[in-house]
């Protein structure tokens, strides 16, 4: 093999690499979008529920909570997904 395919082969695979990276980080973002949304919408139920129920205000409770988490970890994986990116960017200067 001559220096060029060696080359050549080394470049390939690292484009490769470096695909996969960006599809994994994108599908990360997508999940932590998705994550987001069902978060959004249990805390909106648990809100009309706690609203409606007269005798127990804080009803909901736990699922406000519980979607307060789901988006934390949605912003912990954007920032993930951020920094892949930027390692990427960092390895070409």
């Amino acid at each position: 093999m001559t220096k060029d395919e060696s080359e050549g082969l080394d470049r390939k695979r690292r484009g490769k690499r470096t695909q996969k990276i960006l599809d994994d980080a994108d599908l990360r973002d997508d999940d932590a979008t998705a994550r987001d949304a069902e978060a959004d919408e249990r805390a909106k139920a648990a809100d009309l529920k706690s609203f409606m129920d007269i005798k127990n205000p804080y009803a909901g409770q736990d699922d406000r909570r519980a979607a307060a988490h789901d988006r934390a970890n949605s912003k912990i994986d954007r920032e993930s997904s951020a920094e892949d990116r930027v390692n990427l960017t960092e390895d070409e200067i």
